[in-house]
């Protein structure tokens, strides 16, 4: 079925609850400073639910527009079209410090 089925009890409980909600606004509007620090509250986390589906929305049509560009999982993202050559890395001595040889051979392990 394509229409949503809301139940009366939650049609209810959304409507008290905005009922609250602009009875707070009403407040702050006649001049209590409460309901109007409550209300730039309400409204500033309104505009950050927003911004956040809008950035959403943006970076999903970016997502389905480079879609048809997805790289095989063993491609590394900065090789450009080809892969550098396999060089072994060069093995450099370690120094020891003086005396290691002799206190290594002492040690019992």
């Amino acid at each position: 079925m394509l229409v949503p089925q809301f139940s009366i009890r939650w049609l209810l409980g959304v409507t008290a609850v905005a009922a609250v909600i602009f009875s707070i606004v009403a407040l702050g509007v006649r001049g209590h400073h409460w309901a109007a620090a409550v209300s730039v509250g309400l409204l500033a986390l309104a505009m950050s639910i927003g911004l956040y589906g809008l950035l959403f929305f943006v970076v999903w049509v970016f997502s389905v527009a480079a879609a048809g560009r997805v790289a095989s999982p063993g491609d590394s993202p900065f090789a450009r079209g080809r892969r550098p050559a396999e060089t072994p890395s060069p093995r450099v001595p370690v120094e020891q410090p003086p005396g290691f040889a002799e206190r290594q051979q002492s040690c019992p392990e």
